[in-house]
């Protein structure tokens, strides 16, 4: 009976991921499919997926600036902007769900590392002298990310990187990183790759930058995995399983950064009712999230907050079809080279100087 329960914890999660990681798998062919023709100059083959903008993080995050600021959903890819705005949601209500739960990167991560406990008996844990310094990595990142979108430049620079020629077609620039890549993005990719295997989670752990984001807003979430001290045996099951090497059998509430309330731990506790998601200040035996119901919640709040976007016009990009199949042939001249980018035919003054406070970069 037990075990039914336990990998009906594990499975609500890996159905989630899975199904997440086909959409992505999905909106990324069909991105393909409509732009690699155009940058040769042929139509289409297929319409282009909003969904897409959701690797635009640079672009997401300046537009989530204008729009805290009270000036709008920016009309250049505005779903990237929902995307970032569901993912934070969901996240500051079960605490950094969106890592375990929805991110195909998390997921292909997470299935290289149980390749490598398959391969090798188990994933090599780095020393807390090490792991500690390496886990900063991530908060530098998002410290580079957050200054670059957030203090370098003032609302008018924002908003002329958003109109830049650059940013309108960044979607393409992005898919050509990846389908052309160069031999030091593939062995980037091969090392990190190789590395999951034997370091669990490497990226997630160590670099992700959007992780790092999430993790404090997961600090604020009301519900977390929570453990009833009165009924812990204390065989510490929990924490042999834990993905982020927390020590929950020693935790009231798990409130760590690295939580993503995967819940593992869940599945591994042998007493019923003592290890769950809550929300603070409940009696343990009183209430409590089954973890199928813990998934829907931090999938529905994500699908809220896109739904919200679409319903009210802020999906589909402004730019148009006739400015894309004008742009994307000409997308490897100097005009779309980086932020900087923005040619002399088409900044001014202003946007000049723009672009010169990019290279810094």
């Amino acid at each position: 009976m037990r075990r039914r329960k336990t990998s009906g914890v594990i499975r609500a999660r890996r159905v989630s991921q899975v199904a997440w990681l086909m959409l992505v798998a999905v909106i990324g062919v069909q991105f393909a499919l409509w732009a690699l023709p155009q940058t040769a100059g042929r139509t289409p083959d297929a319409a282009r997926p909003p969904g897409v903008e959701g690797f635009l993080p640079i672009s997401a995050l300046m537009s989530l600036r204008l729009w805290l600021a009270g000036e709008g959903v920016h009309p250049v890819h505005p779903a990237g902007l929902a995307i970032l705005v569901g993912v934070l949601a969901m996240s500051a209500v079960v605490a950094k769900s969106f890592c375990s739960h929805i991110c195909p990167v998390g997921t292909a991560s997470e299935a290289l590392g149980r390749l490598g406990g398959r391969l090798l008996g188990r994933t090599w844990a780095p020393p807390r002298w090490l792991d500690v310094p390496l886990r900063s990595l991530k908060y530098i990142l998002l410290a580079l990310f957050l200054w670059v979108t957030w203090v370098a430049l003032d609302l008018p620079g924002v908003r002329a990187f958003l109109d830049s020629p650059y940013n309108r077609v960044a979607d393409t620039k992005m898919l050509l990183f990846f389908a052309r890549p160069s031999r030091v993005t593939v062995a980037v990719l091969g090392v990190l790759a190789v590395g999951s295997v034997f370091v669990r989670d490497l990226w997630c752990r160590y670099l992700c930058p959007y992780g790092a984001l999430l993790g404090m807003i997961g600090r604020l979430a009301p519900f977390k995995v929570t453990r009833d001290p009165a009924t812990c045996t204390d065989c510490g099951k929990c924490t042999k399983v834990c993905p982020a090497r927390l020590r929950v059998h020693a935790m009231t509430r798990v409130a760590s950064v690295e939580c993503t309330s995967c819940q593992d731990c869940v599945a591994a506790c042998p007493v019923k009712g003592c290890l769950a998601v809550r929300p603070p200040r409940v009696e343990p035996g009183r209430w409590r999230l089954r973890p199928a119901l813990a998934v829907a919640l931090a999938v529905v709040v994500y699908l809220g907050i896109v739904a919200a976007f679409r319903l009210s016009g802020h999906w589909c990009s402004g730019v148009s079809d006739a400015e894309y199949a004008r742009r994307l042939p000409e997308i490897e001249s100097p005009l779309y080279t980086h932020v900087g980018g923005m040619a002399a035919t088409e900044a001014g003054p202003s946007q000049a100087s723009l672009a010169a406070s990019h290279d810094v970069k």
